[in-house]
């Protein structure tokens, strides 16, 4: 079983990650015994999300490392929060840093991205954000290579605005294998135009799969 790590920490932003959330449950009963989703944070006290849900981290970020090594480690996912821009979050940082070098991806949207930039994970990297403006404070040296897109991925590290979290979740169930690309591509479309055709998609490339 391979493992999706969430990072918790306060005032994250519940609608980039609730998504991901979702579809990791609905992959396992459709296939189960494949992925888990673990919460990890700097430390395990509680956390509260932007719209106070409480959460509490099953792992410290220490444990990554290992699961990393061991190649059991299929994403990181670094969701918003208000506290990117005041907060050094170093540990966080370095983890990314480290497990980057297992290659296991790395997914950060809207205020997960200025600490990327910060820490220099960008600077050499196509990326987004919110907006350019919004990296700038972080003095990176990356500016040239921010692209105007939903989401980007460049050698294993995914980044997107804060207001796109389907393409943001499609693209880290791509990074992760978590769903087949006919799965992925169908749910994308249907959070993305709510169309009954791309509804029907969904369910025939769900059955194929379920019964492959």
């Amino acid at each position: 079983m391979r493992t999706i790590a969430l990072y918790t920490t306060d005032t994250m932003a519940d609608w980039e990650y609730a998504h991901l959330t979702a579809q990791i449950t609905v992959a396992e009963r459709m296939k189960p015994g494949r992925f888990r989703l673990l919460l990890v944070g700097d430390g395990v006290g509680t956390v509260h999300s932007l719209g106070g849900l409480p959460l509490s981290p099953a792992a410290d970020l220490d444990e990554l490392v290992p699961l990393a090594r061991a190649d059991g480690l299929a994403a990181l996912v670094i969701p918003g929060a208000d506290t990117y821009t005041t907060q050094p979050h170093d540990r966080l940082a370095g983890i990314v840093r480290t497990i980057l070098g297992y290659a296991t991806p790395v997914a950060a949207i809207c205020g997960a991205t200025f600490l990327l930039a910060r820490a220099g994970l960008l600077d050499d990297r196509a990326h987004t954000s919110n907006a350019p403006s919004f990296l700038l404070a972080s003095d990176y040296e990356g500016a040239a290579h921010y692209r105007h897109a939903p989401v980007v991925t460049d050698r294993g590290v995914t980044t997107a605005s804060g207001i796109h979290a389907v393409p943001f979740t499609a693209e880290v169930m791509r990074a992760s294998g978590l769903l087949p690309p006919s799965i992925i591509d169908s749910w994308e479309r249907l959070y993305l135009t709510g169309r009954e055709q791309d509804y029907q998609a969904l369910m025939d490339a769900a059955d194929a799969w379920q019964k492959s």
